[in-house]
């Protein structure tokens, strides 16, 4: 008769858990001044459109790294002043013809978008 011998074996393993850590995306905010134009304003009024407020306060809770801005404006017919569409606050003119739509896109330096929307709305006179 055979015997048949069993020895306990101990396996360790050890495993190590490296997230890839993408970062998240930052924050856009959108501030309109002022928050409404005179109906067919014809380009009279200068307005604000200030994205400083817009932050990466996961990854850069600091605020020393830099975000990038890229302003769209639909709907309406308009002109910037002075600054670009990639300014954090560029000045604009609206014809005031009807209700602006306008987008607010900040990316960060990892690549991470973020969009905000706001309506530059329109008054009687």
């Amino acid at each position: 008769m055979r015997r048949l011998t069993v020895l306990p074996a101990l396996f360790v393993a050890t495993v190590t858990g490296c997230a890839l850590d993408d970062g998240r995306p930052p924050l856009a905010r959108i501030d309109i001044t002022p928050p409404a134009i005179v109906e067919n304003d014809g380009y009279e009024t200068l307005v604000t459109l200030d994205g400083t407020a817009s932050a990466d306060p996961l990854d850069d809770p600091d605020g020393t790294a830099r975000l990038t801005f890229a302003w769209e404006i639909l709907d309406d017919e308009h002109r910037f002043e002075g600054s670009r569409a990639n300014s954090p606050a560029p000045t604009v003119r609206f014809f005031g013809n009807r209700p602006a739509t306008i987008v607010l896109t900040v990316t960060d330096d990892d690549g991470l978008e973020a969009t905000a929307v706001a309506h530059m709305q329109l008054t009687v006179r």
